[in-house]
């Protein structure tokens, strides 16, 4: 298993940026872009696509622990909820983060479809990344499900190894 220190090394030299500061830029750039080439390169890097690597950074990083409380859900948990979903075609999760719940929801159903909804605008792209590394098929709201605010859409499809980001 990758350490964090390695993992984030090699996740800069991939996206051709020298700061993690960078890194939610380049990710959306990327799935803005479809950059297979990225992609296959992160895909090959971690190969193990169970674990949300981008989560690792993003909370030792980038996370907003202060001001937004911004925590990463367990993947205990995680398999938790999964299960306590039960069967289900569609699966609502309004806290997405980089995608935790809708990695292990993926594991178990990989047929499911995600309806994701995040507040905070600096995961989206990690959250994003995630979806099209795994090539699931989901609709992303960047807003506040509490107060109906919609403020982006994204749709991502189903590609034949990697999905495609669309902005809506």
């Amino acid at each position: 298993m990758l350490e964090l220190k390695e993992l984030s090394e090699k996740t800069l030299e991939i996206f051709k940026i020298d700061s993690i500061d960078n890194l939610g830029k380049a990710l959306m750039e990327c799935v803005d872009n479809n950059d297979m080439d990225k992609i296959v390169a992160f895909n090959e890097l971690v190969d193990d696509l169970s674990i949300d690597w981008l989560q690792k950074i993003y909370q030792y990083y980038c996370a907003d622990r202060k001001d937004k409380k911004q925590d990463y859900t367990p993947k205990c948990l995680a398999q938790f909820v999964s299960r306590l979903i039960g069967d289900s075609e569609k699966t609502i999760d309004m806290c997405a983060g980089s995608g935790a719940l809708t990695i292990q929801r993926w594991i178990e159903c990989p047929e499911t479809t995600f309806e994701l909804y995040e507040i905070d605008e600096n995961v989206i792209s990690y959250l994003l990344f995630n979806l099209v590394l795994r090539n699931i098929k989901a609709t992303v709201y960047q807003g506040d499900i509490l107060q109906g605010e919609i403020v982006r859409t994204w749709q991502v499809r189903k590609g034949a190894r990697y999905g495609e980001v669309i902005s809506i």
